[in-house]
């Protein structure tokens, strides 16, 4: 064999054996790729899979009556509810971790619902102090009956979490007339540091006197809320919860748009978080549930809805009781689409 010959077989050897890593390579993409998206899928059938054969409806106002066909019915028009939904509830715990036995309230609630197909996710905060039917159990866990009450308080009728948690999503439930909710997530005050920290901050405008949290928080001023003074930013209350509503709806508005640059930066950030506040945090949010609701909130256009109504007092505690009609509108624009 010549030694042109011999060049010419090393040659091809050396081509073959290129395509042969480049074919592993890619196979081995394929299959991370592919993984990833079972993962992704597996999440979000726990999710829709987390509310079981719950079929939501709206009740007809006055005399109309719900066709067959329909879920809701207003105004001589018919409406489904929207299958698409994924609808978590967040709740802020005021107390520092999951490990006490001592009851507390809900300081923060916020029900967000992921529209999958539309990419758009609406935030309803809702008050602390909103009035509602909770229910209410023993010391022994026994079912007592249902009292109207600050639904902030549906957390203290269990000293386990979990079924505190559920609770409060229950009279979520019930307060936005039966809406599914197929997964929440009860954050504890020893984590919100490390969730402010983790994405760089989270820069908000002061719209009130809060120098006595910081002399830089004057009205008018932007800062950088950090984990080390956000406890303080967000439970700050004066003589009503209507401007701490207000501000931590600001505040979580800003935070969406810092996780979003974030999560552009480091796709592993919603794994990474939820394993880092796992020991701080109640969920039934599976690690892959929360990686899919990751993917999908990244691609969505955020918008924030309030509930309107009137502030009052129950003697002793300041209480909120929601506009019926504004509320019934908005469960059946938020929730619901029109039969075409």
């Amino acid at each position: 064999m010549t030694a042109e010959n011999n060049s010419e077989v090393k040659s091809k050897k050396k081509s073959k054996k290129l395509i042969i890593i480049l074919s592993v390579i890619l196979a081995i993409i394929l299959i991370f790729i592919s993984a990833f998206f079972i993962f992704l899928k597996i999440g979000e059938s726990k999710l829709r899979g987390n509310t079981g054969d719950i079929s939501p409806s709206l009740p007809a106002l006055e005399d109309e009556v719900v066709p067959e066909d329909a879920d809701a019915y207003y105004n001589g028009e018919a409406y489904n509810y929207n299958s698409e939904l994924i609808n978590i509830l967040l709740l802020g715990i005021d107390r520092k971790s999951s490990d006490s036995s001592k009851l507390h309230q809900a300081d923060a609630l916020y029900l967000i619902s992921i529209d999958t197909k539309s990419n758009k996710v609406n935030i309803i905060s809702i008050s602390r102090n909103t009035l509602v039917d909770v229910d209410v159990y023993g010391i022994n866990g026994s079912f007592i009956g249902k009292q109207n009450e600050q639904i902030c308080l549906s957390y203290t009728y269990s000293s386990d979490d979990k079924k505190a948690s559920e609770n409060t999503a229950n009279s979520v439930s019930r307060l936005l007339y039966g809406i599914p909710i197929n997964g929440y997530y009860t954050i504890f005050m020893n984590s919100v540091e490390e969730i402010v920290d983790s994405v760089g901050g989270v820069p908000v405008t002061i719209t009130e006197d809060l120098t006595s949290i910081s002399s830089a928080m004057k009205p008018g001023n932007t800062v950088t809320i950090t984990g080390k003074n956000a406890l303080k930013y967000l439970r700050y209350r004066g003589e009503s919860n209507a401007p701490r509503v207000a501000r931590q709806k600001a505040f979580v508005s800003s935070f969406v748009s810092k996780t979003k640059s974030a999560y552009l930066k480091d796709l592993s950030l919603p794994i990474k978080m939820y394993n880092k506040l796992a020991s701080n945090t109640v969920t039934n949010v599976t690690a892959a549930s929360a990686t899919y609701l990751a993917s999908e909130a990244m691609e969505c256009e955020f918008k924030f809805l309030d509930i309107e109504g009137t502030y009052g007092s129950d003697g002793k505690y300041e209480t909120f009781m929601p506009d019926e009609n504004q509320l019934y509108n908005l469960i059946l624009n938020t929730f619901y689409i029109k039969q075409k």
